[in-house]
């Protein structure tokens, strides 16, 4: 087995049954999905029963890390990319535990779309500023080791976006934000990674009626459900293009269009 995958960035309080459930279908959608990979799982907080039938590997402290909450979970996805470097594997695919992703082999799909890169993710990452997708992320476990550099990850005023943005500079050698993730990363589009959010109520409302086509990774009108679109923070159009956000300057969001624009000004310039 050489693929792996690690899921993270989740807590459960006592009474959070519906988060349980969202969880459980999950973990059985990403086994279903991806039957050859290690599949790792790190979460603080009420256990989902589900662990053991579809997981390798489990670190999960029943005490919840309030210090992980919105700072990336930089101590818990550590653990994680720890134990993948104990067991070998070469690459790391790690995403949310309470999300899927209606793709066959994702692992595969990002190794395949990595090329030359040394780094995939998608939005939020932004130009100019250094804010750097904490939630999904692929690239040789090494390397993601070094982006995770937790000695370099204070959880206090700034979120895991920029401290996982300045350990991916300070690995990547560069200290201009722009070349650098031009060069050195590949932006996949939520859109098209079809990355489903199962945080949201309303989502979920919808999606637990639906369990058996999702498996087969089938969803109408899908871009509904997409991650960060129930908040306003990212609106994609039904061709996959960025349409809107609440929260970040449109322009400021890297998508895989403007990517290729400015890689081809390097290139230009060259």
């Amino acid at each position: 087995m050489k693929e792996c995958i690690l899921l993270s960035h989740v807590f459960i309080k006592a009474f959070e049954y519906q988060k349980i459930d969202k969880v459980n279908f999950a973990l059985e959608h990403f086994r279903n999905n991806n039957p050859n990979s290690y599949i790792i799982v790190t979460g603080h907080g009420k256990k989902p029963n589900n662990l053991k039938t579809y997981c390798d590997y489990v670190y999960w402290p029943q005490k919840i890390i309030r210090s992980e909450i919105n700072y990336g979970h930089p101590y818990l996805v550590n653990k994680g990319i720890d134990h993948a470097i104990s067991k070998g594997f070469k690459y790391l695919l790690k995403t949310r535990l309470d999300s899927i992703h209606l793709i066959k082999d994702l692992f595969k799909y990002s190794l395949n779309n990595l090329k030359e890169k040394n780094y995939l993710t998608t939005q939020i990452t932004t130009w100019n500023n250094p804010n750097l997708c904490d939630l999904f992320n692929f690239s040789k476990t090494l390397f993601m080791k070094k982006c995770w550099d937790i000695n370099n990850w204070h959880c206090t005023n700034k979120s895991g976006l920029y401290y996982h943005a300045k350990n991916f500079q300070t690995a990547c050698n560069q200290k201009n934000w722009n070349i650098c993730i031009t060069k050195n990363c590949v932006i996949k589009n939520i859109f098209n990674l079809k990355w489903i959010d199962l945080r949201s109520s309303s989502n979920w409302s919808i999606i637990k009626h639906h369990k058996s086509e999702i498996m087969e990774n089938k969803l109408s009108q899908f871009t509904n459900y997409l991650w960060g679109t129930s908040e306003g923070w990212i609106n994609w159009d039904e061709d996959g293009y960025l349409k809107s956000s609440n929260t970040w300057r449109k322009e400021n969001l890297i998508t895989e269009e403007n990517m290729l624009s400015k890689e081809n000004k390097i290139i230009d310039k060259i």
